[in-house]
């Protein structure tokens, strides 16, 4: 079993300022765009005026991730780690600050729609949410032409 990468140090905050959210919509476009080939439409809609964004910047100031969470029901979405940081243990602590802040402003549990499809080529979030202790909800189901799993974290 190989060691992950060296991490350096770095925080998870809310991006509050318009810097801050551009760079989670650039991660965001590297990810689900470049890579996957989600079509830009689905990543540029009104959604995001109603989340709380989270920008994870490595003391270096080079952005590595970024989540988001709707305000009012603690639907976790466009999670995102940069191709080039991915195996050093980033999602973590990433959405560990998503359900800090949940908590924090009262809510009760956080949810996801995972991406779940298997097939070679395809992405599998499940596992990577399981571990951090999400359970499914409902049956599987097809989101934009992809496979996707309902998870759910209630938070202590």
């Amino acid at each position: 079993m190989s060691k992950p990468p060296t991490r350096p140090p770095f925080t998870v905050n809310v991006a509050n300022t318009p810097e801050e959210i551009q760079e989670c919509m650039d991660i965001r476009k590297e990810v689900f765009i470049d890579e996957q080939g989600y079509d830009i439409r689905i990543e540029t809609n009104d959604d995001d005026a109603r989340c709380t964004h989270f920008l994870l910047v490595f003391e270096s100031g080079d952005a590595a991730g970024t989540a988001r969470v709707f305000k009012t029901d603690g639907q976790l979405g466009r999670v995102a780690i940069r191709k080039d940081y991915r195996g050093m243990g980033l999602g973590r602590p990433l959405i560990e600050a998503v359900h800090a802040h949940v908590k924090s402003t009262g809510g009760k549990e956080v949810w996801c729609q995972s991406q779940a499809d298997t097939k070679p080529g395809g992405v599998d979030a499940t596992g990577f949410y399981r571990r951090l202790g999400y359970v499914n909800k409902g049956d599987l189901y097809i989101k934009e032409g992809t496979i996707h799993q309902d998870m759910v974290f209630y938070l202590a």
